[in-house]
């Protein structure tokens, strides 16, 4: 009875943002990655999740989902829903190449002492390459003020992946 009721009140959410959803065809997955804060060799470890449908129609857009949420529990004072405005870039492999940039991510709740920081956002994607699809986290940031970058020459763990056809 209650998964049912969080099952209908998700579809409620995710209709009235404008988003098709039909049962078992999106595909999610959560890696954690260390990625270095603003050009230094200080790591930062965050859970990264990318939820995209499992199979896609090659140009046709679909909305690709992106949390990145840190490890580690906040300290010092709670932050205001929508507290955090910042950008991210998820790269493409498998049978395609390039990235899809993120533009805004924000923390929709209050992010209280003791939970996780944490980022996410919505954004849609025309996937053109035939085939299996991987998703990874690249980079995400606060313009100006704080950076999260995975070094150039470190694969990705992948977070996603979708079928194009």
């Amino acid at each position: 009875m209650f998964r049912r009721k969080i099952t209908a009140v998700a579809v409620a959410v995710a209709t009235g943002f404008g988003l098709t959803v039909t049962a078992g065809t999106a595909s999610a997955g959560t890696v954690t990655q260390t990625c270095l804060v603003n050009g230094s060799d200080i790591g930062r470890t965050v859970n990264v999740t990318i939820t995209a449908p499992a199979t896609v129609t090659r140009g046709v857009p679909v909305p690709v989902f992106l949390k990145v949420q840190d490890v580690k529990p906040r300290t010092g004072s709670p932050l205001a829903a929508r507290a955090i405005r910042a950008i991210a870039s998820v790269k493409l492999g498998g049978a395609a190449s390039g990235e899809v940039k993120f533009d805004p991510l924000i923390n929709p709740t209050e992010i209280p002492v003791g939970g996780h920081w944490y980022i996410e956002g919505t954004e849609q994607v025309a996937f053109t390459t035939p085939g299996t699809v991987t998703l990874g986290l690249r980079m995400f940031a606060q313009p100006i003020y704080y950076g999260c970058h995975m070094p150039e020459d470190q694969e990705l763990p992948v977070a996603g992946t979708v079928t194009v056809n």
